[in-house]
């Protein structure tokens, strides 16, 4: 067996493993957004909190709004 064909077979492979922990990695992020909606939607049906609030807290993140933004849509109509 040539240098060649080992290395042909070791790309073969590798690809082969690639693909398999792509499957993996699309399975494991589509289970982390299920849980995190779900996690949501528990959160907003038995808290006072607004349906901002909950989002916030439920995916960890603090959204700023630009109200300059807003303001400007709104002389546009």
């Amino acid at each position: 067996m040539t240098i060649i064909e080992r290395l042909e077979e070791k790309v073969t492979r590798q690809e082969s493993k690639v693909a398999r922990e792509t499957e993996k990695l699309a399975a494991y992020k589509e289970q982390l957004e299920t849980a995190m909606f779900a996690t949501f939607k528990r959160r907003q049906s038995i808290s006072h909190m607004s349906f901002e609030e909950a989002l916030d807290h439920a995916f960890g993140k603090e959204r700023q709004f630009d109200d300059s933004e807003f303001r400007k849509d709104e002389m546009s109509e």
